[in-house]
């Protein structure tokens, strides 16, 4: 970064992940000393390739914890928050939710686990790592999503929790490889994509003409 000829435009404001800094860097005529070189040049591409099945599996494990502790927490607090002369917790609907969102959280542990072994084992885990990474993107929706409703007006402040889960979370859905991305590599391993189309104008193959 302090390279000549490197300079940072400017900073972007996020709206979750402000752990992280993004920001727009411009590059003129920078010259990298060849000590910086890893490995092999110009296979950078390459290796970006081949470490995303690990930086998906990440996703997946990294969002278990989260994602039981949100869960967790809103239980602790509809236990405690009163309605009408009960606690929230106490309606079906509210602890109905909750077991269902806990039931597709051990889901995708149990995806998740079976992905990492595949890939501790030397095997190909690509679909499996892609599918953990897609489900673990829509739970980090969806059970942020579940739960703030459940913390009424106290679940649309910033400090909560929860709240910083569903600004956070929104990000694996996107990062690594956007769910479009994971369900194309799934329909490739299954065999289901279609062929690309084939361009509406130029040469006709030998033969083809009607």
């Amino acid at each position: 970064m302090k390279a000549t000829g490197v300079t940072v435009a400017r900073t972007i404001r996020k709206i979750g992940m402000h752990a992280s800094d993004t920001a727009e860097i411009h590059f003129d005529d920078v010259r990298v000393p060849r000590r910086y070189l890893i490995d092999e040049e110009g296979a950078g591409f390459t290796y970006q390739m081949q470490q995303f099945q690990e930086e998906r599996l990440w996703v997946a494990a990294s969002a278990l914890v989260t994602l039981e502790t949100a869960i967790r927490r809103t239980i602790d607090y509809t236990r405690e928050r009163a309605a009408f002369g009960r606690a929230i917790l106490d309606n079906q609907v509210v602890h109905f939710r909750l077991a269902e969102l806990r039931t597709e959280v051990e889901l995708l542990r149990a995806l998740t686990y079976r992905a990492a072994d595949l890939h501790l084992a030397g095997e190909d885990a690509t679909m499996l790592a892609s599918m953990a990474k897609l489900k673990a993107g829509r739970l980090l929706r969806e059970v942020p999503d579940a739960c703030l409703q459940y913390w009424g007006g106290m679940g649309f402040t910033w400090e909560n929790p929860v709240s910083r889960l569903y600004r956070d979370g929104r990000l694996d859905s996107i990062g690594g490889g956007a769910d479009e991305v994971m369900l194309t590599i799934i329909a490739r391993c299954m065999g289901t994509l279609p062929a690309p189309p084939r361009a509406r104008w130029g040469p006709r193959p030998l033969g083809s003409e009607p």
